[in-house]
Protein backbone atom coordinates (compact mmCIF):
# COMPACT_ATOMS: atom_id res chain seq x y z
CA UNK A 1 0.00 0.00 0.00
CA UNK A 2 1.08 4.08 -0.42
CA UNK A 3 -0.22 6.85 0.16
CA UNK A 4 -1.66 8.98 -2.35
CA UNK A 5 0.72 11.84 -1.91
CA UNK A 6 0.54 14.90 -4.22
CA UNK A 7 3.54 17.11 -5.67
CA UNK A 8 2.75 19.44 -2.81
CA UNK A 9 3.14 16.96 -0.30
CA UNK A 10 -0.66 16.71 0.75
CA UNK A 11 -2.06 13.14 1.79
CA UNK A 12 -5.39 12.55 0.33
CA UNK A 13 -7.30 9.71 2.25
CA UNK A 14 -10.62 11.47 1.88
CA UNK A 15 -13.06 10.05 -1.18
CA UNK A 16 -16.44 11.92 -2.32
CA UNK A 17 -18.27 9.64 -4.84
CA UNK A 18 -21.42 10.96 -6.64
CA UNK A 19 -23.94 8.41 -7.26
CA UNK A 20 -25.98 10.27 -9.56
CA UNK A 21 -26.52 13.70 -11.32
CA UNK A 22 -30.06 13.68 -10.34
CA UNK A 23 -32.00 15.35 -7.55
CA UNK A 24 -35.15 16.00 -6.66
CA UNK A 25 -35.43 19.13 -5.12
CA UNK A 26 -34.41 22.36 -7.35
CA UNK A 27 -32.00 24.67 -4.42
CA UNK A 28 -31.27 28.12 -5.34
CA UNK A 29 -27.66 27.59 -4.53
CA UNK A 30 -27.34 24.63 -6.90
CA UNK A 31 -29.78 25.64 -10.20
CA UNK A 32 -31.44 29.09 -9.51
CA UNK A 33 -31.86 29.72 -13.16
CA UNK A 34 -33.80 26.18 -13.67
CA UNK A 35 -31.53 25.65 -16.84
CA UNK A 36 -31.69 22.27 -18.00
CA UNK A 37 -29.04 20.27 -18.11
CA UNK A 38 -28.83 16.66 -19.71
CA UNK A 39 -29.21 13.92 -17.66
CA UNK A 40 -26.82 11.41 -17.48
CA UNK A 41 -28.25 7.71 -18.36
CA UNK A 42 -27.68 4.32 -16.27
CA UNK A 43 -25.17 3.81 -19.09
CA UNK A 44 -23.21 6.81 -18.52
CA UNK A 45 -22.77 6.82 -14.98
CA UNK A 46 -20.37 4.13 -13.00
CA UNK A 47 -22.60 0.81 -11.57
CA UNK A 48 -22.80 -0.42 -8.55
CA UNK A 49 -20.05 -3.14 -9.56
CA UNK A 50 -17.77 -0.81 -11.28
CA UNK A 51 -18.04 1.37 -7.73
CA UNK A 52 -17.18 -1.36 -5.61
CA UNK A 53 -13.86 -1.94 -8.07
CA UNK A 54 -13.01 1.53 -7.88
CA UNK A 55 -13.31 1.90 -3.74
CA UNK A 56 -11.24 -1.44 -3.54
CA UNK A 57 -8.41 0.20 -5.53
CA UNK A 58 -8.66 3.22 -3.30
CA UNK A 59 -8.70 1.16 0.07
CA UNK A 60 -6.56 -1.39 -0.56
CA UNK A 61 -4.03 0.61 -2.69
CA UNK A 62 -3.62 3.93 -1.19
CA UNK A 63 -5.34 3.40 2.69
CA UNK A 64 -8.04 5.87 1.63
CA UNK A 65 -9.72 5.63 5.19
CA UNK A 66 -13.06 8.10 4.82
CA UNK A 67 -15.70 7.76 2.12
CA UNK A 68 -18.56 9.79 1.54
CA UNK A 69 -21.22 9.64 -1.06
CA UNK A 70 -23.36 12.12 -2.47
CA UNK A 71 -25.01 13.04 -5.49
CA UNK A 72 -27.63 14.95 -7.06
CA UNK A 73 -29.36 12.99 -3.96
CA UNK A 74 -27.58 9.52 -3.89
CA UNK A 75 -30.41 8.11 -2.13
CA UNK A 76 -32.86 8.81 -5.32
CA UNK A 77 -30.50 6.03 -7.22
CA UNK A 78 -32.45 3.12 -7.67
CA UNK A 79 -31.75 -0.06 -5.32
CA UNK A 80 -29.70 2.32 -3.13
CA UNK A 81 -30.14 -0.28 -0.32
CA UNK A 82 -28.29 -3.38 -2.68
CA UNK A 83 -25.18 -1.00 -2.76
CA UNK A 84 -24.99 -0.50 0.72
CA UNK A 85 -25.15 -4.07 0.75
CA UNK A 86 -22.08 -4.18 -1.22
CA UNK A 87 -20.27 -1.88 0.66
CA UNK A 88 -20.91 -3.74 4.20
CA UNK A 89 -18.97 -6.54 2.47
CA UNK A 90 -16.23 -4.34 1.28
CA UNK A 91 -16.10 -3.09 4.97
CA UNK A 92 -15.97 -6.28 7.04
CA UNK A 93 -12.56 -6.78 5.00
CA UNK A 94 -11.62 -3.37 4.48
CA UNK A 95 -12.67 -1.20 7.68
CA UNK A 96 -13.59 2.42 6.30
CA UNK A 97 -15.95 5.61 7.80
CA UNK A 98 -18.51 5.56 5.61
CA UNK A 99 -21.11 8.69 5.51
CA UNK A 100 -23.74 10.04 3.34
CA UNK A 101 -24.76 13.64 2.19
CA UNK A 102 -28.76 13.93 1.72
CA UNK A 103 -31.38 16.30 1.19
CA UNK A 104 -33.21 14.36 3.92
CA UNK A 105 -36.13 13.70 1.54
CA UNK A 106 -35.89 10.22 0.68
CA UNK A 107 -34.04 9.07 4.18
CA UNK A 108 -36.88 8.53 6.66
CA UNK A 109 -38.12 5.01 5.22
CA UNK A 110 -34.34 3.94 4.77
CA UNK A 111 -32.58 5.42 7.18
CA UNK A 112 -32.57 2.15 9.71
CA UNK A 113 -31.17 0.15 7.15
CA UNK A 114 -28.45 2.14 6.18
CA UNK A 115 -27.34 2.54 9.85
CA UNK A 116 -27.34 -1.24 9.92
CA UNK A 117 -25.48 -1.54 6.45
CA UNK A 118 -22.98 0.38 8.12
CA UNK A 119 -23.81 3.70 7.79
CA UNK A 120 -21.23 5.87 10.04
CA UNK A 121 -21.67 9.37 9.34
CA UNK A 122 -25.08 11.50 7.99
CA UNK A 123 -25.19 15.02 7.01
CA UNK A 124 -28.23 16.43 6.22
CA UNK A 125 -29.06 19.63 3.99
CA UNK A 126 -31.20 22.10 6.18
CA UNK A 127 -31.60 25.81 4.90
CA UNK A 128 -34.25 27.37 7.09
CA UNK A 129 -36.75 26.41 9.41
CA UNK A 130 -39.45 28.39 7.96
CA UNK A 131 -41.20 25.60 5.89
CA UNK A 132 -42.68 28.33 3.62
CA UNK A 133 -38.85 29.53 2.89
CA UNK A 134 -37.94 25.89 2.42
CA UNK A 135 -40.25 25.45 -0.26
CA UNK A 136 -38.83 28.82 -1.90
CA UNK A 137 -35.61 27.41 -1.60
CA UNK A 138 -35.90 24.13 -2.99
CA UNK A 139 -38.65 24.12 -5.14
CA UNK A 140 -40.99 21.67 -2.80
CA UNK A 141 -42.83 21.16 0.27
CA UNK A 142 -40.37 18.74 1.93
CA UNK A 143 -39.92 20.91 5.43
CA UNK A 144 -41.67 18.10 7.68
CA UNK A 145 -40.19 15.15 5.96
CA UNK A 146 -36.47 16.35 6.71
CA UNK A 147 -37.17 17.52 10.06
CA UNK A 148 -38.13 14.12 10.89
CA UNK A 149 -35.42 12.83 8.88
CA UNK A 150 -33.03 14.83 11.51
CA UNK A 151 -34.94 13.91 14.59
CA UNK A 152 -34.86 10.03 13.51
CA UNK A 153 -31.08 10.15 12.51
CA UNK A 154 -30.38 11.96 16.28
CA UNK A 155 -33.20 8.91 17.63
CA UNK A 156 -31.05 6.02 16.04
CA UNK A 157 -27.73 7.21 17.58
CA UNK A 158 -25.85 9.45 14.93
CA UNK A 159 -23.48 11.29 16.13
CA UNK A 160 -23.49 14.00 15.80
CA UNK A 161 -26.15 14.41 13.23
CA UNK A 162 -24.42 16.65 10.88
CA UNK A 163 -26.69 19.95 9.36
CA UNK A 164 -25.63 21.79 6.38
CA UNK A 165 -26.82 25.18 5.47
CA UNK A 166 -25.82 27.34 3.00
CA UNK A 167 -26.17 30.98 4.01
CA UNK A 168 -27.25 33.63 1.45
CA UNK A 169 -27.65 37.20 2.20
CA UNK A 170 -31.25 38.55 2.00
CA UNK A 171 -32.53 34.54 2.10
CA UNK A 172 -31.97 33.14 5.11
CA UNK A 173 -28.83 35.34 7.17
CA UNK A 174 -31.84 36.18 9.20
CA UNK A 175 -32.38 32.74 10.26
CA UNK A 176 -28.65 32.17 11.85
CA UNK A 177 -29.34 32.79 15.29
CA UNK A 178 -32.54 30.33 15.09
CA UNK A 179 -30.45 27.57 13.36
CA UNK A 180 -28.19 27.53 16.69
CA UNK A 181 -31.22 27.68 18.96
CA UNK A 182 -32.22 24.61 17.28
CA UNK A 183 -28.91 22.13 17.36
CA UNK A 184 -27.65 23.59 20.64
CA UNK A 185 -29.34 21.45 23.26
CA UNK A 186 -29.07 18.48 20.89
CA UNK A 187 -26.51 16.38 19.38
CA UNK A 188 -26.19 18.26 16.50
CA UNK A 189 -23.45 20.02 14.24
CA UNK A 190 -24.70 22.17 11.96
CA UNK A 191 -22.23 23.77 9.79
CA UNK A 192 -22.74 26.71 8.02
CA UNK A 193 -21.51 26.84 4.60
CA UNK A 194 -20.44 30.05 2.74
CA UNK A 195 -22.90 30.53 -0.66
CA UNK A 196 -19.72 28.87 -3.45
CA UNK A 197 -20.03 29.81 -7.31
CA UNK A 198 -20.92 27.29 -9.92
CA UNK A 199 -21.86 27.34 -13.56
CA UNK A 200 -26.01 29.00 -13.85
CA UNK A 201 -25.68 29.40 -9.64
CA UNK A 202 -26.49 32.70 -10.06
CA UNK A 203 -23.74 34.14 -7.53
CA UNK A 204 -22.90 37.61 -6.53
CA UNK A 205 -21.25 39.78 -4.02
CA UNK A 206 -24.77 40.88 -3.11
CA UNK A 207 -25.87 37.52 -1.99
CA UNK A 208 -22.29 36.41 -0.53
CA UNK A 209 -21.31 36.59 3.58
CA UNK A 210 -18.50 35.02 4.85
CA UNK A 211 -18.06 32.59 7.47
CA UNK A 212 -16.43 35.06 9.53
CA UNK A 213 -19.44 37.56 9.29
CA UNK A 214 -21.30 34.80 9.81
CA UNK A 215 -19.69 33.68 13.14
CA UNK A 216 -19.20 37.10 14.78
CA UNK A 217 -23.21 36.85 14.36
CA UNK A 218 -23.61 33.94 16.70
CA UNK A 219 -20.80 35.29 18.81
CA UNK A 220 -23.34 38.39 20.04
CA UNK A 221 -25.53 35.63 21.10
CA UNK A 222 -23.17 32.91 22.08
CA UNK A 223 -19.69 31.56 23.57
CA UNK A 224 -17.85 29.31 21.26
CA UNK A 225 -15.21 26.99 22.25
CA UNK A 226 -12.77 25.89 19.22
CA UNK A 227 -12.39 22.31 19.13
CA UNK A 228 -9.07 20.61 17.90
CA UNK A 229 -9.09 17.30 16.77
CA UNK A 230 -5.67 16.89 14.92
CA UNK A 231 -7.57 15.87 11.92
CA UNK A 232 -7.12 18.19 8.80
CA UNK A 233 -10.91 19.38 8.51
CA UNK A 234 -12.47 21.91 6.15
CA UNK A 235 -14.59 23.24 8.92
CA UNK A 236 -13.33 25.41 11.46
CA UNK A 237 -15.78 23.57 14.71
CA UNK A 238 -16.78 24.82 17.97
CA UNK A 239 -18.74 23.72 20.81
CA UNK A 240 -21.56 26.25 22.06
CA UNK A 241 -20.37 26.39 25.48
CA UNK A 242 -22.91 25.29 28.27
CA UNK A 243 -24.32 23.41 25.45
CA UNK A 244 -24.38 20.15 23.64
CA UNK A 245 -24.58 21.13 19.97
CA UNK A 246 -21.86 22.17 17.64
CA UNK A 247 -21.23 25.12 15.39
CA UNK A 248 -19.24 24.79 12.07
CA UNK A 249 -18.26 26.97 9.91
CA UNK A 250 -16.50 26.74 6.29
CA UNK A 251 -15.35 29.28 4.23
CA UNK A 252 -14.23 27.86 1.08
CA UNK A 253 -14.17 30.84 -0.59
CA UNK A 254 -13.10 33.49 1.82
CA UNK A 255 -10.34 31.47 3.56
CA UNK A 256 -10.11 28.47 1.59
CA UNK A 257 -8.20 25.48 3.01
CA UNK A 258 -6.06 24.34 0.01
CA UNK A 259 -3.22 23.85 1.98
CA UNK A 260 -4.37 21.06 3.86
CA UNK A 261 -6.64 19.72 1.07
CA UNK A 262 -7.06 15.66 1.64
CA UNK A 263 -10.15 14.99 -0.42
CA UNK A 264 -10.74 13.46 -4.12
CA UNK A 265 -13.87 13.34 -5.66
CA UNK A 266 -14.94 10.82 -8.17
CA UNK A 267 -18.13 12.01 -10.16
CA UNK A 268 -21.66 10.31 -10.99
CA UNK A 269 -19.86 9.10 -14.73
CA UNK A 270 -16.50 8.08 -13.70
CA UNK A 271 -14.24 11.46 -14.14
CA UNK A 272 -11.93 11.46 -11.58
CA UNK A 273 -11.93 15.39 -9.93
CA UNK A 274 -9.00 17.12 -8.22
CA UNK A 275 -10.68 19.91 -6.77
CA UNK A 276 -14.08 20.88 -6.45
CA UNK A 277 -13.99 23.92 -8.81
CA UNK A 278 -11.82 22.32 -11.38
CA UNK A 279 -13.87 22.35 -14.93
CA UNK A 280 -14.79 19.37 -16.32
CA UNK A 281 -12.63 19.34 -18.87
CA UNK A 282 -9.57 18.75 -16.71
CA UNK A 283 -11.44 15.29 -15.18
CA UNK A 284 -9.58 11.99 -15.67
CA UNK A 285 -12.16 9.27 -16.63
CA UNK A 286 -11.64 6.07 -15.12
CA UNK A 287 -14.67 4.99 -16.53
CA UNK A 288 -12.88 4.27 -19.63
CA UNK A 289 -9.95 1.99 -17.73
CA UNK A 290 -12.96 0.08 -15.60
CA UNK A 291 -15.04 -0.65 -18.45
CA UNK A 292 -11.95 -2.37 -20.52
CA UNK A 293 -10.81 -5.45 -20.43
CA UNK A 294 -6.95 -4.47 -21.32
CA UNK A 295 -6.58 -2.40 -17.84
CA UNK A 296 -5.77 -4.11 -14.16
CA UNK A 297 -6.36 -2.99 -10.85
CA UNK A 298 -2.59 -1.70 -10.56
CA UNK A 299 -2.88 -0.24 -13.95
CA UNK A 300 -5.75 2.11 -12.77
CA UNK A 301 -4.08 2.15 -9.25
CA UNK A 302 -0.95 3.88 -11.62
CA UNK A 303 -3.67 6.17 -13.61
CA UNK A 304 -4.98 7.44 -10.12
CA UNK A 305 -1.56 8.13 -8.36
CA UNK A 306 -0.41 9.96 -12.07
CA UNK A 307 -3.02 12.13 -11.90
CA UNK A 308 -3.31 13.60 -8.28
CA UNK A 309 0.22 14.77 -9.78
CA UNK A 310 -1.39 17.31 -11.68
CA UNK A 311 -3.34 18.74 -8.84
CA UNK A 312 -3.06 23.02 -8.29
CA UNK A 313 -1.59 24.20 -4.74
CA UNK A 314 -5.54 25.76 -4.67
CA UNK A 315 -8.16 26.85 -6.31
CA UNK A 316 -8.31 29.55 -9.09
CA UNK A 317 -9.38 33.21 -7.47
CA UNK A 318 -13.49 34.40 -7.58
CA UNK A 319 -13.09 36.02 -10.86
CA UNK A 320 -12.16 32.91 -12.30
CA UNK A 321 -14.14 30.84 -11.14
CA UNK A 322 -16.88 32.86 -12.22
CA UNK A 323 -15.90 32.33 -15.69
CA UNK A 324 -15.88 28.74 -15.29
CA UNK A 325 -18.54 26.72 -17.53
CA UNK A 326 -20.02 23.02 -17.09
CA UNK A 327 -19.31 23.45 -13.07
CA UNK A 328 -22.62 22.26 -11.94
CA UNK A 329 -22.99 21.40 -8.47
CA UNK A 330 -25.63 18.67 -9.58
CA UNK A 331 -23.06 16.30 -10.99
CA UNK A 332 -20.02 17.36 -9.38
CA UNK A 333 -21.87 15.90 -5.73
CA UNK A 334 -20.37 18.48 -3.22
Amino acid sequence: MRLLIDKFNRIHNYLRISLTDKCNLNCIYCNPENEIFEKLTMQHILNYEELIRLIKIFVVDFGITKIRLTGGEPLARKNILSFFGMLAELKRNYPFELGITTNGTLLENKISELKRLGLDKINISLDTLNPEKYKKITGKDEFKTVLNSILLAEKLGFSPVKINTVIMKGINDDEIIDLVEFVKERDFNIRFIEYMPFTSNGWNDESFISSEGIKKLVELNYELRELKNGKINVANDFQIVGCKGKVSFISSISNHFCDSCNRLRITAEGNLKLCLFSPQNKEISLKYYLRSENYSDNYIAEVIFNSLQLKKLKHPEIEELLQIDQNNMLRIGG
